[in-house]
């Protein structure tokens, strides 16, 4: 069952990376399959909750740094809307570095859609990357303390 747990993991550390991939939250369902399954004989009910706090933060830190950041690029909501359509489109055109290009290139038509000058467009698209990346790192600090704990836990 250790096995297949940190398999989980890890394809969950590796969401929390790459888009499209379940993240966090398939980190923590694991740990909470592998307490439940164990009887919470080396993972507590305790470490539990904190890994579904985490999981909570991430999901609130990751959307907020990326709003956030925009707004203070100057996004409108027609920027983060083309920003989120392209990122999509992006992610399944290229992959990763469709993700970064296709939200800059989204937020920077949607700017210009609601009638933002060029510079101030290009100003929001680089916010929302900004955001985006701080959000990511947010993700991947999150990430790497359940996978540290969940080990350490469990392999000792």
């Amino acid at each position: 069952m250790l096995i297949l747990t940190i398999i989980i993991m890890a394809i969950g550390f590796i969401g929390a990376i790459v888009p499209g991939l379940p993240g966090i939250g398939l980190m923590f369902l694991s740990t909470l399959f592998y307490g439940v399954f164990t009887q919470f004989e080396k993972i507590s009910i305790g470490w539990i909750v904190v890994f579904g706090v985490l999981m909570l933060i991430s999901f609130i830190l990751d959307y907020l740094s990326s709003m956030v950041t925009a707004k203070k690029f100057g996004a409108t909501k027609f920027g983060i809307i083309g920003g989120l359509v392209g990122a999509v489109v992006g992610a399944f055109i290229l992959n990763v570095p469709g993700l970064f290009l296709g939200q800059f290139i989204g937020m920077l038509l949607g700017e210009m859609f609601g009638g933002k000058a060029l510079k101030a467009s290009v100003k929001a698209g680089f916010g929302g990357i900004v955001g985006y990346i701080l959000g990511m790192t947010i993700n991947i600090s999150i990430a790497f303390f359940i996978m540290a704990i969940f080990l350490f836990k469990t392999l000792r």
